[in-house]
């Protein structure tokens, strides 16, 4: 499902860049840079993993909405 997983990657950076902005507002003075570099490249490995299986339900529900089951 092609679908799924464009949700997937929309999902997974949405929240990684939300959680990136996060902590640099968090800690605008002195940002913690190499935190996140390296925790934001971990991020990257693990959000789809996490974020899969609620974007596949989401695109199965955009799914029947925009093609509902017929008789």
């Amino acid at each position: 499902m092609v679908g799924a997983y464009m949700f997937n990657i929309m999902a997974a950076e949405l929240l990684w860049a939300g959680i990136c902005l996060g902590v640099v507002v968090a800690t605008w003075p002195a940002p913690p840079w190499d935190l996140l570099l390296y925790g934001g490249g971990a991020l990257m490995l693990v959000l789809p993993l996490l974020c899969y299986p609620f974007s596949k339900t989401v695109f199965l529900a955009f799914d029947l909405l925009f093609r509902p089951p017929t008789a």
